[in-house]
């Protein structure tokens, strides 16, 4: 199993902070935990929110690749109805190749009813959209001309440079808690990373839809994302947490987690973060 930590940047109202301080401080988090063992980074996006939530995914990202120098770099989620799959193919080639083949993509198709109508994007399409993403995004990935006639766009005898540093590009995962989500992550060929707690059964219909598209479920992994902080008093653990949580048990291969809930001080976050670095990885690096 690997354990990666999750960030959104998010500055909430009641505990609002000078967003240079907030992201300075959050990219020394990052390089920290890199050094402290753990195997990946995510990070993930909203648009016209009252909390600052992290509207640009891959500047961050790109920031980061020239932080650290192992771990893994991924989006969980970037939210690909928003996306135009050439621009999406470059960026994602671009961070690729700038962090040494580090980068992997979580892509989901989004739910605030706010930001579809901000950025003038159909709700009904967010699923063709993602889909055609995925699509385009991996012949442009290629190097070679290609020509795509799709719902969405349209697009004749393009190459797209740079191509990823990762041959075919990076890792791509589909996101979401619904049967749906499942499904389109098996027909695709994505990895898997539903929202914490998604039933069971999300998790065969997923299999089962790999092995129908005529992949191998061997070869693709799943990812669970709950709420965790670690403390030496629970008691006074979770006073401290409880209001910074604004939003089974299953197989899978990696877990992730906010390791800064919105608000929470630095010092309580790294304190977890350092708790977790010191008790949790090495039982897990030992087996």
């Amino acid at each position: 199993m690997k354990f990666g930590t999750w960030f959104d940047f998010r500055n909430p109202p009641a505990w609002r902070r000078p967003y240079a301080e907030l992201y300075a401080e959050t990219l020394d988090q990052i390089v920290w935990a890199e050094s402290a063992g753990f195997e990946s980074v995510l990070l993930s996006e909203h648009h016209v929110t009252d909390e600052g939530y992290l509207p640009s995914v891959f500047p961050a990202l790109a920031a980061l690749a020239v932080r650290t120098s192992t771990i893994r770099l991924a989006s969980a989620v970037i939210l690909a109805p928003f996306q135009h799959p050439i621009r999406f193919a470059e960026d994602a080639a671009f961070v690729d190749q700038l962090s040494g083949g580090r980068l992997e993509l979580g892509l989901a198709v989004g739910y605030r009813r706010d930001e579809f109508r901000a950025l003038g994007v159909p709700r009904t399409e967010r699923g063709s959209r993602t889909e055609e993403l995925v699509e385009v995004a991996r012949l442009a990935w290629s190097g070679r001309p290609f020509s795509h006639h799709g719902r969405h766009w349209r697009f004749a005898d393009v190459v797209v440079t740079p191509t990823p540093y990762q041959t075919g590009g990076p890792p791509l995962w589909i996101g979401g808690a619904s049967q749906a989500a499942a499904r389109r992550a098996g027909r695709l060929g994505c990895h898997f990373m539903p929202d914490a707690y998604m039933p069971a059964e999300h998790y065969a219909v997923y299999r089962e839809a790999l092995t129908e598209a005529g992949h191998d479920p061997a070869a693709f992994c799943t990812a669970i994302n709950p709420t965790i902080y670690v403390c030496e008093d629970p008691e006074l653990g979770w006073e401290e947490v409880k209001d910074h949580l604004l939003y089974e048990r299953h197989r899978f291969d990696r877990l992730f987690f906010w390791a800064r809930p919105p608000g929470l001080s630095l010092e309580a976050s790294a304190r977890s973060l350092e708790l977790f670095a010191d008790h949790v990885l090495p039982s897990f690096a030992a087996r």
